[in-house]
This record gives structure tokens, C-alpha cells and sequence, in this order.
């Protein structure tokens, strides 16, 4: 490499940001009226809209105001975030004490955090600066000779009436049993038009840096609520099927207010069922079922929301970030944002990486310009590495203050994130450690609790864990990382493809991503390079010594996914052939995630008629009964879950059984089955005509062996339930 004169590059330094009182005193008053309804004890849909809305924003403009953050998209999403994560320390308090007493908690937290935050905009009242209105107006006047009025009206006219044509083809399709093809087929042509006229207006506005940032960025959010909201709103049910077991386990908290650690997993890292009972029945939110089916949507939203946050932070700017962020939705086709602890703790880890990034973040140490200064060299980059100064002088300026915020924030997150899952934690570890040691997050302390953290709560639970899951699966990265996943989904042409149109995906954005970091270092910005590179490729530490049930590589994927697509838009940033570029990578991930998710419908759904049939039989099902189906039933559903888990063999299916009976099952290996697994109590078995298609579509019976088989219970039983196309029958003392 030839050596030039070292040149003082910024790539955008931030402008001054006039702190407005208004979000500050608009948050508390927010608080204060929540209290007010809390304490009347009111009801109704206004109600809870006030006070879950309250519990979401509240405690955490009061925590993340002191950081002064300059980008507002990812700052609030950050308050959401962190919201969540104070409700949640308080759920913990109050079911691992046995005191469950939601509504004065939710009412504590809103007094303290309302005081907080008009403390906040006393003081941002008393020191703001004005802006004036010559200023605004002279800004729009300028806007409209740019042609940025005419922008807004026409993109924003397209994309009113592309959500308008995209809400009546999801209206228009069917709700019903889904073939091989999943939606792809099942969505009607007036659907495609209206997606098809969002993802154009959203295009057009990434590229056209003369369109409204407000448009771009709105456009971008209507474009992920229509590639994720659509199956949520088509579905009778919400989906996926295993979700049932963790509205059980919310069920379950609300009921009781406290956990049992002897029940299973879920109540060992109890955080996100914790706060979502807080939050259910603070907002008298009786049925955790209810708010279901719209959770996918906002985990999606917040989520790209922080990766946007992140791309500013890490040197992107204007619609450059957003691109990222639509690109990471776009790639995140692993479908981990549905109602789970996982979803929860990805959101989490995403908000800590933002809080570093924007707040923790310094000039790297000798060990980290040594490794910058190798890579520019392996890579023959034109100019010597430029230090970092975007962003990381903006941290360091922002006082003592700011960063105790930050390092008290960082601790919280990882500490909620503990509670609530069990790999995230170590991703964070994994990625956060390696940063302290080459000098680019201070102080350096930090990294202590950090680890230490998910280490201590293991501890008390490792011996069930290595009970009951084993806690490596043996250190073989490589075949941790193809372990075969088990999957319901039907071997068919349709599925094979898209198993290969995910791989597809994933390459294109990683393929792209890598050009982005040798662009980076080759431009002199080998700092953010191996920043990025790292944070994208630090989550394979998730399958050093465990598969995960053979889906560690997909939370690989999961965690990568954000830091390659910022990657990946630093690889086409620029004008002319990398706009055609930036287009073409927008549209082909989009229409890739599309279809790939689409067809995976098929296995997602849940019919309406077998939740019912499974609510009824929840009320009813004690510890010493079983139940046999025929196929998947949504078994699991209500708040007496824990009697489906008292003993071994209680919940089986005919997938189940045919292990013990591999030529097939007659009703005499049926009684045999059920006089096996008796303890006393009554034997249900559940046929619906769902699952007699499915089990023979996988030739795991056929129909006249599924027929005899009811026939032979229908004469020795009581018909209990017939309703939807399900039949439950029971059968006394197991026999």
C-alpha cells in the first residue's frame, strides 16, 4: 500500500439536536393520566390503550433522556425497549416473591417515572433553543423549489392507495386450510398489486435522496407491516402452532402470580411471560391469547427501527440507514419475531448494541489499530485508516452522566435478557467482549457485569438444564451447525424450494456484505469494517458446543442478519450504477422473503375449530388423564397447562405411537396404548378432520386406519365434544 498524508475524514458529524420539552412533558403527562385510570379502576378498550401505552414509553424516556441521543427513529424504539425492560424487572420482583399485585406496580412505576420525566422537561423547557418560525418556513420554501412537495404528495398519494388495495386483498383471502404452496397461492392478485405499489413508492424513496426523509421512512414502515403482518392477519388462529405453549405459560403466571421452577424451562427464565402478564393484567387484559396475533408486527417494526439506529451510529446517514433497515427485514426470514422469549431478547440485545454504539463507543487501542492497520494493508486500501471520529467524539462529549446512564442500561438489558432466554445472553458476551479488549467500548469494566450476569443465573438452573437438554451437544461446530432441525413441514417440491430460496437470501445479503467491508477498509474505514464484521460474525459462537435441537445455525443467521445488511449497504452506497444496485438489492430480498415465508404457511396455521376444542378440554383435563390425537392439537393453551406435563407419555399422537408400532396401529394397539399410559384417570382422544388430512398427506396413516381407529373409540366412549369438524371422546380409566 502506498502511504498518503493522513486525511481527517468525518462522515457526517452529526448536527447540533435542539431538545425539545415537549416528548418529556408529553410522557408525563401520559404517566399521571394512566395513574388516574389505574386508580379509578375504569375499563375498556380507550382504557388499556392509555396505560399499556404509558407502561411502554414512560419508564423509558425517563431512562434513555440522559443520553441525548441525536437519532430520533432508533431513540424511540430504544425507549420502548427499555420500557419493557424496567416493566419487566418489576414482573420478576413481583412472581419470584409470590406477591403478584399488577395494578399498584404498574401505578408505582408510572409515579416514579412521570416525576422523572417532567424533570426532564423542566429542564429542557428552561435551556432549550428556539427554533424560528423565518427558519421553518424558509426550509419549506427551499423543500418546495427542490421539488420535495411535489415528492411527498405524489409517493405519499401511491402509497395511501397502495395500502388501501394491499388491506382489501388481505381482507379477500382465505383463511382456510393452506396447500403445499402456503400463501403464495392463497392471496389474491389485488394483494399483489397493493404490496407491489408499496415496495415501488419505497424504493423510489431510498434512492431519490430528494424524497421526504418523513415519506422514506414511513414508506419503509408500511413496507414491513405488509411482508409480516399479512399471514397474522389472514390466520383464524395465531401462529405459528407452538406459540399456544407460551400464551399457557402467560396464562399460568396471571393466574397464580408466581412461577414454579418444577414445571419446565419457560419458568426457570420466566422474563418475557413475567412482563407480559404484568402488562395483560394491568391492562385488564383477561385472555393472554388476545394481543397475540399483532406482536410479530411490532417486534418487526422495533426491530428495524434499531438497526437503523445502529446504521447511523455505525457511519450511515439518511436514507442510506433506512435502507439497512429494510434490508435486515428482508433477510430476517428465520421467523423468531412471533409472540416468544426469543423475539424479546433479539429486540433486547439489539438495544444494547445501539446503547454502546452511540454511547460506550471510543478510538480503538494500540491491539485494534494494529489489527485495522494489517487488514488495510491485506486489502490495499487507497488512503491510510481515518480514526473513527463520528459518533465516538459525539460519545466521549456527552459527559459523566451519559455514560453511567449508558453503563446502567447496558447492565439492566443484559440482566432482563438473563432472565428470559437462554442463548442471547451469550451472544451479547460474545460480541460486547472482544470490543472492550481492543480499546473500542469504554470503560472497560463494563464487560464484568456483562458476563457475569447470564453465568449467575445459570448457575442455579445448570443442573436442569444438563438434565433434561444436556448443556453441549459436543463441541463439533460443524456439525452443530447441520443438525437437522425437526420440521412439520411436508417434503414437496414447493418446500424444497424454499428451503433453497432462504439459502439464496442469506447468501445474496452475506455475498454483498462482504464487498461493503472491503469497500469500507479500501475507503480507509477499516474501523467500522472490522467492527461490522465482527458483531456479524460473532454469533457462530452458538454452535461451538451446541446444535440447539439442530436450530443453532438459524439463530446464527438470526443475530447476523442486521450487522450484514448494514454491511451489505455499504457495499452498493453511492449514485448512479449503485443506485440500480441499491434497487435491485431492496426488491430481490423482499420478493425472496416473501415467497420463501409464504410457502412455509402451509405448516403455520392453526384451525380455529381445534383451539376451541382445545379451551374446552383445558378446563376439564386433570393430572392423571392423557390424551391421544391424530395429529397436532393445540393441547397446550390455557392456564392448567402444567396437568398435560404430571406424567410421562400423558400427550401423544399417532406420529408418536407409530415408533412402537411401525407396520401400523389397530384399535387393539390402541387399547393397549392407552392401558399403558393410565394412571387412574380418563383417557381423551381428540380426531378432527384436519388432522386426519394431514396425517395421511405424511403417510403416517391412512384414512380407513384412522377410521377404524375412531369407530373403536366412538363404541367404547362418551362423544364429549363434536364441533368444527373435532371430536373429542372420552374413554374411562384409560381403557
Amino acid at each position: 500500500m502506498t502511504a498518503t498524508t493522513p486525511t481527517r475524514v468525518v462522515l457526517r458529524q452529526a448536527e447540533r439536536v435542539h431538545h425539545s420539552p415537549v416528548p418529556t412533558l408529553a410522557a408525563a403527562v401520559l404517566a399521571f393520566g394512566a395513574t388516574a385510570v389505574l386508580l379509578t379502576g375504569t375499563t375498556g378498550a380507550v382504557q388499556t390503550a392509555v396505560v399499556l401505552t404509558a407502561l411502554l414509553v414512560v419508564p423509558g424516556t425517563a431512562v434513555v433522556r440522559p443520553l441525548r441521543l441525536t437519532e430520533p427513529i432508533g431513540r424511540a424504539a430504544l425507549v420502548v425497549v427499555t420500557s419493557a425492560a424496567v416493566d419487566t424487572v418489576v414482573a420478576l420482583v413481583m412472581v419470584w416473591t409470590g406477591h403478584w399485585t399488577p395494578v399498584p406496580a404498574a401505578g408505582l412505576v408510572l409515579v416514579v417515572s412521570g416525576w422523572a420525566t417532567l424533570a426532564h422537561g423542566i429542564v429542557a423547557a428552561r435551556s432549550t433553543d428556539r427554533v424560528s418560525l423565518r427558519r421553518a418556513v424558509g426550509a419549506a420554501w427551499a423543500a418546495r423549489r427542490e421539488g420535495t412537495v411535489v415528492r411527498l404528495a405524489v409517493g405519499g398519494g401511491v402509497l395511501v392507495a397502495g395500502v388501501a388495495t394491499w388491506a382489501v386483498g388481505t381482507a379477500q383471502t382465505t383463511t382456510g386450510v393452506l396447500g403445499e404452496w402456503g400463501l403464495l397461492t392463497a392471496v389474491t392478485p389485488t394483494w399483489w398489486v397493493g404490496a407491489g405499489a408499496v415496495l415501488a413508492v419505497t424504493v423510489v424513496a431510498l434512492v431519490d435522496r430528494r424524497f421526504p426523509a418523513a415519506l422514506r421512512v414511513a414508506a419503509a414502515a408500511v413496507l414491513v407491516v405488509v411482508v409480516y403482518g399479512t399471514a397474522n392477519l389472514t390466520a383464524a388462529e395465531p401462529r405459528p402452532p407452538w406459540v399456544f405453549k407460551h400464551v399457557a405459560v402467560t396464562a399460568y403466571i396471571q393466574q397464580h402470580g408466581t412461577v414454579d421452577p418444577a414445571i419446565d424451562i419457560y419458568n426457570r427464565w420466566p422474563g418475557f411471560f413475567a412482563v407480559s402478564a404484568f402488562l395483560g393484567s394491568a391492562t385488564s387484559t383477561a385472555d393472554a391469547l388476545a394481543p397475540v396475533r399483532f406482536v410479530e408486527v411490532a417486534f418487526a417494526l422495533v426491530d428495524a427501527a434499531l438497526v437503523l439506529g445502529i446504521a447511523r451510529a455505525l457511519g450511515l446517514r439518511g436514507r442510506w440507514a433506512v435502507t439497512a433497515a429494510v434490508v435486515f427485514s428482508a433477510a430476517n426470514w428465520v421467523g423468531q419475531d412471533y409472540y416468544s422469549p426469543q423475539a424479546f431478547a433479539f429486540a433486547l440485545f439489539l438495544a444494547v448494541v445501539l446503547v454502546v454504539l452511540t454511547a460506550l463507543r471510543r478510538s480503538p487501542n494500540a491491539l485494534g489499530r494494529g489489527i485495522v492497520g494489517v487488514a488495510s494493508r491485506l486489502l490495499r486500501a487507497r488512503r491510510d485508516p481515518i480514526a473513527p471520529t463520528a459518533g465516538v467524539a459525539a460519545a466521549g462529549s456527552r459527559g459523566g452522566t451519559a455514560t453511567v446512564t449508558a453503563v446502567v442500561l447496558v447492565v439492566l438489558l443484559q440482566a432482563v435478557i438473563s432472565a428470559s432466554h437462554q442463548l442471547t445472553p451469550y451472544v451479547l458476551v460474545a460480541a460486547f467482549v472482544p470490543l472492550v479488549a481492543v480499546g473500542v467500548v469504554r470503560p472497560w469494566w463494563t464487560a464484568v457485569p456483562v458476563t457475569v450476569a447470564p453465568l449467575l443465573y445459570l448457575l442455579p438452573n445448570l443442573d436442569y438444564v444438563q438434565e433434561k437438554f444436556g448443556l453441549v451437544t459436543g463441541f463439533d461446530p460443524l456439525s452443530n451447525a447441520t443438525a437437522a432441525t425437526t420440521s412439520i413441514a411436508i417434503p414437496s417440491l414447493a418446500t424444497t424450494l424454499q428451503s433453497r430460496g432462504v439459502l439464496v437470501l442469506t447468501a445474496l445479503v452475506a455475498i454483498v456484505a462482504l464487498v461493503g467491508v472491503v469497500r469500507m477498509v479500501r475507503a480507509g474505514h477499516g474501523h467500522q469494517a472490522l467492527l461490522v464484521l465482527w458483531l456479524a460474525a460473532s454469533p457462530a459462537v452458538l454452535v461451538l458446543g451446541q446444535s440447539y435441537g439442530g436450530e443453532g445455525r438459524l439463530r446464527v443467521v438470526l443475530f447476523s442478519a442486521p450487522f450484514l445488511a448494514i454491511a451489505a449497504v455499504h457495499a452498493v452506497h453511492g449514485r448512479r450504477v449503485r443506485l440500480v444496485a441499491t434497487a435491485a438489492l431492496v426488491v430481490v430480498t423482499t420478493v425472496l422473503f416473501v415467497t420463501t415465508t409464504f410457502q412455509a404457511e402451509q405448516s403455520n396455521r392453526t384451525p380455529a375449530g381445534e383451539v376451541a376444542a382445545a379451551r374446552w378440554l383445558d378446563t376439564r383435563f386433570t393430572g392423571d388423564d392423557t390424551l391421544t390425537t391424530v395429529g397436532s392439537f393445540p393441547a397446550i393453551v390455557g392456564a392448567d397447562y402444567p396437568a398435560y406435563l404430571e406424567r410421562w407419555g400423558q400427550v401423544q399422537s399417532l406420529e408418536d405411537l407409530t415408533e412402537w408400532y411401525p407396520r401400523g396401529i389397530s384399535p387393539t394397539d390402541l387399547d393397549e396404548s392407552l392401558a399403558d399410559r393410565a394412571h387412574g384417570g380418563v383417557a381423551w382422544l381428540v380426531f378432527s378432520d384436519t388432522e386426519r388430512a394431514e396425517v395421511v398427506e405424511r403417510g403416517t396413516a391412512t384414512g380407513p386406519e384412522v377410521d377404524a381407529l375412531e369407530r373403536a373409540t366412538a363404541r367404547q366412549g362418551t362423544l364429549r365434544y363434536d364441533r368444527d369438524g373435532v371430536r373429542v371422546y372420552e374413554v374411562a380409566h384409560g381403557a
